[in-house]
């Protein structure tokens, strides 16, 4: 057995290699063919984005190789389809492009658009619904599966549109649309219309589900086309509601206490759950605290649980209707994000990337964590404790407090490469869920909203006294660490809490509230008035919520990284942030890619961030005062 060596926290050895993180395949959806039982997934790695195929004869091919596979609309999502062997997907977010299976090149069926997203091929194979935008015209859109003829508008009025779905019978559809100024979490409608004519038309029309204060998501018809089912939101928890459409009745099938169902549909074609192919089960993902369980349950409302093994969190369910198989795109505390198939056999790794077989006692397992904020408000994180077997120390370990973007979104159980690299060389890191995440209740995530700038602050400066409370980490040695609207608290606090943090960590933070909401596309046009307040009444309020402009009272080492092209947080927001720290002589980093936007794509820009950040806290935060 080899030895324990004694040695400081943050110093360990780690076979996690910064280099493994960086060339990491991200995998993105999956879907089988309902009536020939092939599947097929998006994944996209260092090389650029691939179709790929399972065949139910056990081929797996590669579908393409030289298209950037990609969905237009939102912030993307809803890339592909199949039906019989043909596979619909849409090429760089504007255009949709036929593929058959058995061979032969991919070809244009739309003219391009300014955005597209959702293709979904008719029950009889002959025409493709799809979400498409010109300008800021959203709308529901009608093309033959060949492309003969030019696509025609369906649907339009909503100022949004997502996820359209075809009965089974291929004469009805439902879909989700939503208007401004909501966020398809704070208020959406599922609609189900009726088809007549060759090509189809919409004759009638009626919203089924949801409204303006009480968000409907993610539409599916059961495979006998009795029934509509989807997640409704008009309570604290979310509920999986199914729809009679022989009489109308609406019943709820899951809902509960501390349980959620529906992510925020931040992208489209999401899905938590899926019919079983006799129309008797539904299978269900849902999030408890950040981790995910697999349930089935029957129509009569009585649920199941199922193993998801050694996983700790799944997304992207799709049901087979022919056999009942599952699969989803999974990950946990020492296994990398997979394609994952459960069936009568149980869980197999379909595909996925290994960890350079890395024994798992090296990998770190979250645990769900709650403190009280000063308000008397609870809190939530996940803790992942220094976790190396060959290395001790005595004492209390220096931590990363994460602050997630979004800001409505939540950290979860998945593999969290960055937090593994960094416990396994001697770090405590915490994933904040700061009043706002979606996962503990609407009341939390609405709780942000006119206070984005001030709760998130103090809930981030809560969870570094929480830590130290606890025992978990050294309160002495805390670094902050946020990308994006995360950079954005990280910025404010460091401004507002001196000194609480021994350096901190900002990746394209948000700086100027005034320019965000300047640069800001349609999708988000209203989300800074919800979030913050509306213009020019709310003018204060974003000024003394701006980083940019209070930068002068940063007195902790920060590093800032960003991309050169990114057109969500522009360059000119992190150069004001250095310029501040450069001008008051605080001691800082700053990192600029060329040819990265909004998140890190390239393996080498996400190789010299880890090991920048990394060598950035061995200077500020292990050295004990």
């Amino acid at each position: 057995m080899k030895s324990v060596e004694r040695r400081p926290f943050g110093l360990w050895d780690s076979p996690i290699s910064a280099q493994a993180r960086a060339g990491r395949t991200r995998w993105m959806d999956v879907r089988w063919d309902e009536r020939t039982g092939d599947l097929a997934w998006l994944e996209r790695g260092a090389q650029g984005t691939r179709l790929m195929a399972h065949l139910a004869d056990g081929t797996r091919l590669a579908l393409t190789e030289s298209y950037e596979i990609s969905g237009g609309e939102a912030y993307g999502g809803g890339e592909f389809d199949l039906l019989g062997g043909t596979v619909i997907f849409v090429e760089r977010g504007r255009q949709l492009h036929r593929l058959e299976m058995n061979g032969g090149a991919a070809r244009p069926i739309t003219p391009p658009f300014d955005g597209a997203a959702s293709p979904a091929i008719s029950p009889d194979g002959r025409w493709v619904v799809f979400v498409a935008s010109r300008g800021e015209d959203c709308g529901l859109y009608l093309v033959d599966s060949h492309g003969a003829q030019p696509p025609v508008n369906l649907a339009r009025g909503a100022d949004f549109y997502m996820d359209p779905v075809w009965h089974p019978q291929g004469m009805r559809l439902a879909w989700m649309e939503w208007d401004h100024p909501d966020m398809p979490w704070d208020g959406a409608r599922i609609r189900l219309a009726d088809l007549a004519g060759d090509p189809p038309s919409i004759v009638r029309s009626n919203v089924v589900l949801g409204g303006a204060d009480s968000p409907a998501s993610q539409p599916a018809f059961s495979p006998d086309g009795r029934w509509l089912s989807c997640l409704a939101g008009d309570g604290e928890w979310d509920q999986l509601a199914l729809i009679s459409l022989e009489h109308g009745g609406r019943r709820a099938l899951v809902g509960g206490d501390g349980v959620a169902l529906a992510p925020p549909a931040w992208v489209q074609g999401i899905r938590t759950y899926g019919w079983r192919g006799d129309s008797q089960r539904i299978d269900y993902l849902c999030n408890q605290e950040g981790v995910s369980g697999l349930f089935s349950v029957d129509l009569n409302g009585r649920s199941q649980p199922a193993s998801l093994g050694a996983f700790s969190w799944a997304a992207q369910m799709a049901v087979s209707p022919l056999d009942g198989q599952i699969a989803l795109i999974a990950s946990g505390p020492a296994q990398p994000p997979c394609l994952a198939r459960l069936g009568s056999h149980g869980l197999s790794i379909e595909g996925g990337s290994g960890t350079e077989e890395v024994p798992a006692a090296y990998f770190s397992v979250a645990q769900p964590l709650r403190w009280p904020a000063e308000d008397g408000a609870v809190i939530h994180g996940l803790y992942y404790p220094p976790t190396n077997p060959d290395f001790a120390w005595q004492g209390l370990p220096p931590a990363v407090i994460r602050v997630h973007s979004g800001p409505t979104m939540q950290a979860v159980a998945e593999f969290n490469e960055e937090a593994q690299y960094f416990t396994s060389r001697g770090y405590a890191w915490l994933e904040l869920n700061y009043r706002g995440s979606t996962g503990y209740g609407r009341s939390y995530r609405r709780a942000l909203n006119g206070r984005w700038g001030e709760l998130d602050v103090l809930d981030t400066v809560s969870a570094a006294d929480g830590l130290a409370a606890a025992g978990l980490a050294d309160g002495r040695r805390l670094a902050l660490y946020g990308s994006s609207a995360g950079g954005y608290t990280v910025l404010n606090t460091l401004i507002r809490h001196p000194g609480k943090f021994r350096a901190g960590i900002d990746a394209y933070g948000v700086s100027n509230l005034f320019k965000l909401d300047e640069d800001t596309h349609k999708f988000e046009r209203y989300a800074n008035a919800r979030l913050i307040g509306p213009l020019p009444q709310a003018g204060q309020k974003y000024r003394d919520w701006s980083p940019e402009f209070h930068a002068d009272a940063i007195r902790d080492p920060l590093a800032i990284f960003q991309g050169e092209d990114d057109p969500v947080v522009p360059r000119s927001q992190s150069d004001a942030i250095a310029a501040a720290l450069q001008r008051n002589g605080i001691p800082h980093l700053y990192r600029v890619y060329p040819g990265e936007g909004h998140r890190f794509r390239k393996s080498e820009t996400r190789l010299d961030f880890i090991l920048s950040m990394e060598q950035f806290l061995a200077e500020y935060v292990l050295p004990e005062k």
